[in-house]
Order: C-alpha cells, then structure tokens, then sequence
C-alpha cells in the first residue's frame, strides 16, 4: 500500500478531534496532519462540514469510522491484492497454523490481513480472541469500517476473524472490501471442498495434507475439482507413525509436493498458549518462509 499525505481540513474543534481519532488506525505509512485549509502538497484532503473547500472526502461525525474506507476508495490502488487460500480436503491437518505463519511471512514486506473463513475453529479461536472480538460481519454495522473490525495481532499483520455461527459472507463484496487495504490477503478456507468460491478467488492455493494415504486420496479429488493453476502442495505431520515418503504421496496426487513441514513440538507448545511459532530458525519456520518466497515469486 502506497504512503499517502492526508490533509483533514477543519476550524470545528469537535470535528478535528472526530477526525483525528478515527485515523487512529490509518496504515503506518500514511501521514495524517489537521489543517485550517487545504495544503498544496495533500494527497488527499478529507474535510469538515464546516468548510468550504475543494476535498476528495467529506468527513461525516455521523459515521466516522467510514472515513478510512472513503479515503482508501479514493486513493485507490496500484494493482489487486495479492491473495493466498489456504486449505486442507480435510479438518485437523493444521491450516490454520499455516495460514498465520504464512500472514506473518507476508507481513513483513507488505500490509497483510488473514481473513478466517473456518467458521468453526478457525485463527480467532487459534489465537485465542475474546468472543465478542470484531468479526468481518461486523464490518459496515453500527459504524464499523472494515479496517476496524481487520483486528492486529502479534505478528504484524490483521485478522479479520470468523463470526462462527454466522453463515457464509458475500465473497466477492468482503475480498473487495479487504483488498482496499491490503496489499495481501491471506484466506483460512478449512476444508476445500466446502469452499469453492473462496478456491476460485484466490491466485494461488496453498494445499496442507497429513502425510497419508487416505488425505492423498481426498487431495487427488480437490486438485481435479480446483480451477486456480498456481497450487503448492504442502505435507504437514502432526504427529508420528503412519506417514507415507514425499513420493509415495506425489504418486497418488500426480504432482509434486512443495514442502514437508516436519512434525515441531514447540509448534504445538506455541498453539497451546495462543501464539505463533517464535522459534525462527526451527525447521517449521523456516519451512514457511521458503513457501511464501515461492509464492511471492510466482
């Protein structure tokens, strides 16, 4: 996301003090200055409704959490969000682990938001998030814009977190929504036969088995169904016995698997307490960060 000056133009005091909260949560490369009238070197100029000025955004106290979003629109963006799905053909196998590492690999180079789409046990209840924690379908209610609800965790990245029970959300609406934002967008599906909208909007797939026979066997199905071509395979071992060699399982899915993520216990300590992973130079973490460079390459 590019800097951007933003000029909040106003003589109301109340106005000012509206405004100057409501960028609180601005990016980190914006600069947000409160003028008496429009500087020549704005980018954008945000402005009271007690000024008579030219402005790109009018500043309305009624709902001044929109204000970001007004200002995003118009500033608009250099190109689409990158964004990453990450899934499973089955529960239990750790996408939700890997979808976070993955957030913080991005982050680190770009603003980056991960959007839980688990509507179960998903990265808010990973992290251990209050349940009355903004959700994404708080975005847009009662004043929330999405950036607000877009929840910044330890990592440096967001989390726009799954309501739970709330049925699914109007995809394309959200994903363009986030993708105002963020210059990345990282998608915890869960399960991807249950999600093909989100597959489909997704440019590149990050697909995370168990290093079986029978979760090969449901990868095979999902690879036949999916229509995005750029698909990284990645095995996960959770636990020991039972796994099957790197090419026994390409065997049976016909293509090549990306990475081996070996089985971590500080992984599962780290999942335990509600955190990620610190342990940088551990294998895990290494693994992801080789994953997400070949993603950004691709």
């Amino acid at each position: 996301m590019k800097a951007l000056n933003v000029a909040v133009v106003s003589r109301d005091s109340t106005v000012r003090l509206q405004a100057a909260r409501a960028f609180d949560s601005a990016p980190s490369n914006w600069t947000v200055a409160l003028h008496n009238a429009p500087p020549a070197d704005a980018d954008i100029v945000v402005a009271g409704a007690d000024m008579d000025v030219e402005a790109d955004v009018v500043f309305d106290p009624a709902r001044p959490g929109h204000v970001l979003d007004d200002v995003m629109r118009v500033a608009g963006r250099a190109r689409e969000a990158r964004i990453v799905a990450v899934s499973s053909p089955g529960g239990g196998i750790g996408v939700t682990s890997v979808a976070l590492h993955l957030a913080r690999a991005s982050a680190r180079s770009a603003p980056t938001c991960l959007v839980d789409f688990d509507l179960e046990w998903g990265a808010g209840y990973r992290l251990g998030l209050p349940e009355d924690a903004l959700t994404w379908a708080d975005a847009g209610r009662s004043g929330t814009s999405l950036l607000q609800a877009a929840l910044p965790v330890s990592g440096g990245f967001r989390v726009l977190a799954s309501p739970g029970e709330t049925g699914p959300p109007d995809v394309p609406a959200l994903l363009e929504a986030a993708n105002a934002h963020f210059a990345r967008i990282i998608l915890d599906v869960g399960r991807a036969l249950g999600a093909p909208d989100l597959l489909r909007a997704a440019d590149s797939v990050v697909l995370v088995l168990a290093p079986s026979a029978s979760s090969a066997r449901r990868a095979r199905i999902v690879l036949d169904r999916l229509t995005c071509g750029r698909v990284a395979i990645v095995t996960n071992r959770i636990g020991p016995g039972g796994e099957m060699s790197k090419a026994e399982i390409e065997g049976i899915i016909g293509r090549k698997v990306a990475l081996e993520l070996p089985c971590d216990r500080r992984l599962r300590d780290a999942e335990d307490d509600d955190r990620l992973l610190a342990a940088h130079w551990s294998r895990w973490e290494h693994g992801i960060h080789r994953l997400w460079r070949t993603l950004e390459s691709s």
